[in-house]
């Protein structure tokens, strides 16, 4: 835990407060409090949370971290992998509890990956391995009985692989990649080269997934944005990786070559928003629906913020920023915390300051109960943890801009950006210890109005990193 601290401000002597008076201030109708110091104490708890459940020989938080109530819990207390258990990440590797995260590379290790090879097998004759949405400790890898956007989701690896990815990029460990990392890449990869069609409606000579469902939302069709953008970073990590250990040279090329023809999920609508389908489906964009699938290149993935430019680029950021906008705040839908802190990261990764903070908050006002854990539709029950980790990777992508290099990627000095969100409330604060990727790591501190001033490395990392402020400002 103390690798890494966050240091904010405490304007309203909150310290010596009790915490549930603290919680209690959010719950006004004006949404206007702000209170740094128990921002900065939520994170502190969302990486607590994790260390308490997250251990080597141990089994991953689950819905509710470890904390389930009797016998019977929502949702069975399982593995929802359609963004719950990669929530539950977000928050590890950046601040030094990475090696925590061991328990889950051994779940998918020992468990998903044999029973998965069962099901890829079993339900499409394919290599490798595959889950699905709602996943148990006793190793169910399918479908589960129901409706078909939900429970037909065989993209659930191919998320979790950003983690395993992730992991290598933060430490540099050789020798875990070659051991753990790599084999869950190469099998998630052989499974959906083997699954990937020419797409004969646009004849664009594209390769798609076919067919597809949005998670939760929409329409069963082809070319799901949300499918090709987790290809595209699948892909592109795995052939680094096979690069790095030169293995699998037959591997790299079909890698290779299906990069270069596959369906990036990059579709502007003619509202200027990201497309969720290939097809344009108007009846589905403009719905505050809670899944920002459409966006998972652009966070927590990067496909759309790095490997196409997205950070730079007007024409990609200008329609993230639209479909943000055409989701909404997320109170309508089902109110649950972790719509409204992947909306808070996303908004961050656009350089919002107001949006990405305003949503950190209501997450606090609306979701957040007096004994600082997150329910999940407003403050009712259940109690679903989700929440309590994404809170902390919001918070990391108002601190710290840090984007994978994608194969296509040009070599030399890579940019990371310090503080591209953090307002001016939390002036005057500091971040001690946060990993960069290379396996550098920084300290930092920023003056009143939130604009980083000064960066220091405690350990240089193995690449060439240029560090900026927001402003453009050369920090290191």
């Amino acid at each position: 835990m103390n690798s890494f601290t966050l240091n904010l401000p405490d304007p309203l002597g909150s310290a010596n407060k009790e915490t549930a008076s603290v919680i209690a201030a959010y719950n006004t109708t004006d949404n206007t409090h702000t209170d740094p110091w128990f921002e900065s104490l939520l994170f502190d708890y969302s990486r607590y949370l994790f260390v308490s459940s997250s251990r080597e020989n141990s089994l991953p938080p689950n819905l509710q971290g470890k904390w389930a109530y009797g016998l019977y819990n929502a949702w069975g207390a399982d593995y929802h992998a359609n963004i719950n258990i990669q929530m539950n990440q977000w928050g590890a590797v950046q601040t030094g509890l990475g090696d925590l995260q061991s328990a889950l590379w051994t779940y998918m290790s020992e468990t998903w990956a044999p029973r998965g090879a069962e099901t890829a097998k079993l339900l499409y004759n394919a290599p490798g391995w595959v889950v699905h949405d709602e996943i148990n400790i006793f190793g169910h890898t399918g479908m589960k009985t129901g409706d078909e956007y939900w429970a037909d989701y065989p993209a659930a690896a191919s998320w979790l692989m950003q983690h395993v990815a992730d992991y290598y990029d933060y430490s540099r460990d050789k020798n875990w990649l070659k051991e753990t990392g790599y084999p869950l890449l190469k099998a998630v990869s052989e499974f959906w080269l083997s699954q990937l069609q020419k797409d004969e409606y646009f004849n664009d000579g594209k390769l798609v997934v076919n067919p597809c469902s949005s998670p939760e939302h929409g329409p069963t069709t082809f070319g799901c944005t949300h499918y090709q953008q987790l290809i595209y970073s699948l892909f592109t990590t795995t052939l680094q990786a096979a690069r790095t250990l030169s293995l699998d040279s037959t591997l790299q090329q079909s890698l290779t070559t299906s990069l270069s023809s596959l369906d990036k999920g990059l579709h502007i609508s003619p509202t200027t928003q990201i497309q969720e389908w290939k097809i344009y489906f108007p009846t589905y964009e403009n719905t505050t629906h809670r899944h920002l699938s459409n966006l998972i290149g652009w966070f927590p993935s990067s496909s759309l913020s790095s490997y196409l430019s997205g950070y730079t680029n007007s024409t990609i950021s200008t329609a993230v920023r639209n479909t943000l906008i055409s989701r909404g705040p997320e109170i309508i839908d089902s109110n649950a915390g972790w719509e409204k802190v992947w909306r808070s990261a996303c908004w961050a990764r656009l350089n919002d300051t107001e949006t990405a903070y305003a949503e950190l908050r209501l997450t606090i006002q609306e979701n957040i109960a007096a004994n600082a854990l997150s329910m999940y539709s407003g403050k009712k029950e259940p109690f679903q943890i989700d929440a309590n980790f994404g809170y902390g990777g919001a918070v990391l992508s108002m601190l710290v801009v840090d984007l994978p290099v994608g194969v296509e990627g040009v070599e030399g000095v890579r940019t990371v950006v310090l503080g591209p969100a953090i307002p001016g409330v939390w002036g005057k604060g500091s971040m001690k210890g946060l990993r960069i990727r290379g396996g550098g790591v920084l300290d930092f501190e920023w003056d009143g109005e939130g604009i980083v001033t000064s960066a220091t490395w405690k350990t240089k990392g193995v690449d060439s990193v240029r560090i900026l402020n927001i402003e453009g400002k050369v920090l290191g």
